[in-house]
């Protein structure tokens, strides 16, 4: 990445975008953080520059917040932003026309060294990936939110990334301090979003069951496989407490687990009556002032103390 001015164009300047560049820059990379105006870059960095401090207080950085943040550059000419890039991350709407759109201006501009990642939550990568002039070079590049405090990057190629692409992308995050899992093809949702889905799912079922309420079911899960989750994800849970075990449960509880193939009505009544969760102040539960910023802040804190645990090895 010698010739390149900047290791990345991060484009799109909200949550994902200035988080990404933060973690980014935090682990020495230069940045470049695009928006389609003054206002929407320093938004952007007003993030970047949040998110370094929340790192640099908790002892994640190796460098001060200021130092980390003076490698992130507020660029307006997206020619500038992504001809002098070699990892070009899209983190705009989750919407495909909007994509389309900035990924094409910015191929415009890239080189053709550059590798192109898209930083979405579950659109088919083939389907980002159609109009560009090369989509060999182009992967999903999944972020989790919030970035900075989030090891995980789903790399999801697509139908005609090439392989080398992925292995280049992947070595990239692994410079950048993150932990990066590849898919082998395509699918909606990546991996952690199916499964959280099919979560989801099943919570909304055991609900509208009567098996127990939502408040049991979250205590529940907050209580048991959300701690033990961390150590030991579901292949070695199931290793660990014995496959006929886990044969002999699946072979009566599989049956009795929901197949709904659409979204739930508990989710769809609410959203109809403009009931979104915490940014309306009601969803499926009632969101009073400070309520959402303290369960974040909570949140925060927890994921923090996992990133320490894992620099001391």
């Amino acid at each position: 990445m010698a010739n390149f001015k900047f290791d990345v164009c991060s484009i799109g300047t909200g949550i994902m975008g200035s988080t990404s560049a933060a973690a980014l820059a935090g682990a020495g990379k230069k940045v470049a953080l695009w928006g389609r105006g003054g206002e929407s870059i320093a938004r952007g960095m007003d993030g970047a520059k949040s998110a370094l401090e929340t790192l640099g207080e908790n002892g994640l950085l190796d460098c001060a917040p200021g130092e980390a943040l003076a490698r992130i550059a507020p660029v307006a000419d997206l020619a500038e932003a992504a001809g002098g890039a070699f990892f070009i991350l899209e983190s705009v709407s989750e919407n495909l026309e909007t994509k389309h759109a900035v990924l094409l201006e910015a191929e415009k501009y890239c080189s053709p060294e550059a590798i192109i990642g898209s930083n979405t939550s579950g659109l088919l990568p083939s389907k980002i990936a159609a109009p560009l002039g090369n989509p060999g070079r182009f992967a999903v590049t999944h972020f989790w939110n919030p970035a900075h405090l989030m090891p995980l990057v789903e790399i999801c190629p697509g139908r005609l990334t090439h392989p080398a692409t992925v292995e280049r992308v992947r070595d990239f995050l692994l410079s950048a301090g993150k932990k990066p899992v590849v898919l082998a093809k395509e699918a909606h949702g990546f991996i952690v979003n199916r499964l959280q889905f099919a979560l989801l799912r099943e919570a909304v079922h055991i609900v509208e069951s009567g098996i127990a309420s939502m408040e049991e079911v979250d205590e529940a899960m907050k209580a048991s496989l959300g701690r033990r989750l961390a150590d030991t994800g579901p292949f070695e849970t199931a290793d660990l407490g014995g496959l006929d075990v886990f044969t002999s449960i699946a072979s009566y509880l599989f049956a009795d687990l929901s197949n709904a193939d659409g979204a739930p009505a508990a989710l769809k009544e609410r959203v109809e009556k403009g009931m979104f969760g915490a940014k309306t102040g009601e969803g499926l539960f009632p969101w009073p002032p400070g309520k959402s910023g303290a369960l974040q802040k909570k949140r925060a804190a927890t994921l923090i103390s996992f990133l320490k645990r894992d620099r001391e090895g």
